[in-house]
């Protein structure tokens, strides 16, 4: 045989670009790189083993070597990543739950301060309308209270005048104790004088009868709807030709009423003296019995 070079075969074109495309696996293909001549001259390559480089490589067949016993690894590895992955997202979720949640505590917390704002207002203006409103109760309770005390001191003040006018005259001058008693009283009580006091006017006019009176004390029990009710207690001296009349203690009940915005009385009862005493002009006194003669031995 002459000693003429053997060529190699040339590959099919899709061998070659797979071998191009994958340098490294020309080395590791071992017995598949073998000469045309070793293989019969047919210039074909046999078809790469399932454990080749592009079975092993991934779809891009960029990816390394991988034999078919680091196939369990590889999904114990991509499982890890997936519940890895799992964890990564359910904390992500958590996370904006706890976010969410904490939110929400806080939306609570401020809405609760609200109303405790509110409900702290609420009582403090529900004291004051109270305190305002004792404040006018009482205010109102002080003039009711001092109304009547106005009241009951100008029932008072007119009863004790009218009292004092009533006793207090001069047989010279009836007129004006006439006028100044029916300016005291009311329409009731002149249709009384007329009818009790008027016969007696000629009579102080015949004893020249003059009188004073001075007040003790008035005693007011009752004062409603414009009427009153008062007592009067009067000092009055009474001196004539007959005579000098004291009267200590002279009670006398009176009926008033308010008109015109003034009162008046109306009603007039006496009800006696506490004491009476009687003197003669000269001064003696009238109705005291005379001293019992005292016994005698001559008598015995």
């Amino acid at each position: 045989m002459s000693p003429t070079p053997q060529r190699t075969g040339e590959l099919p074109q899709d061998a070659a670009e797979d071998r191009a495309a994958s340098p490294e696996a020309a080395p590791e293909s071992g017995p598949s790189t073998r000469t045309a001549e070793e293989t019969g001259g047919t210039g074909a390559a046999p078809p790469p083993a399932s454990g080749g480089p592009e079975a092993a490589s991934g779809e891009d067949g960029a990816g390394p070597a991988v034999e078919d016993g680091d196939a369990p690894a590889m999904k114990r590895a991509g499982s890890e990543d997936t519940a890895a992955a799992a964890v990564a997202e359910e904390e992500k979720e958590g996370g904006s739950g706890s976010g969410e949640a904490a939110g929400a505590r806080r939306g609570s917390a401020a809405w609760r301060g609200r109303l405790i704002g509110a409900v702290v207002a609420m009582a403090v203006a529900g004291a004051a309308v109270f305190g305002a409103i004792q404040w006018l109760a009482a205010e109102r309770l002080a003039d009711r209270l001092s109304a009547e005390k106005a009241e009951r001191l100008a029932v008072s003040t007119r009863a004790g005048e009218f009292a004092v006018a009533l006793q207090t005259y001069d047989h010279a001058n009836l007129q004006a104790y006439r006028d100044r008693v029916f300016s005291l009283s009311g329409e009731d009580f002149e249709q009384t004088y007329n009818e009790a006091f008027s016969p007696l006017e000629s009579l102080i006019t015949a004893m020249k009868a003059s009188s004073t009176a001075s007040i003790r004390g008035v005693y007011v029990s009752e004062v409603a709807e414009g009427r009153a009710k008062a007592v009067t207690v009067v000092d009055s001296q009474v001196k004539s030709t007959a005579g000098t009349r004291r009267m200590l203690g002279a009670y006398m009940e009176l009926g008033l009423i308010k008109t015109g915005g003034e009162w008046r009385v109306n009603d007039a009862t006496v009800m006696g003296a506490a004491d009476e005493l009687l003197t003669d002009p000269d001064g003696k006194a009238i109705g005291e019995p005379e001293p019992s003669p005292s016994p005698t031995k001559k008598d015995k």
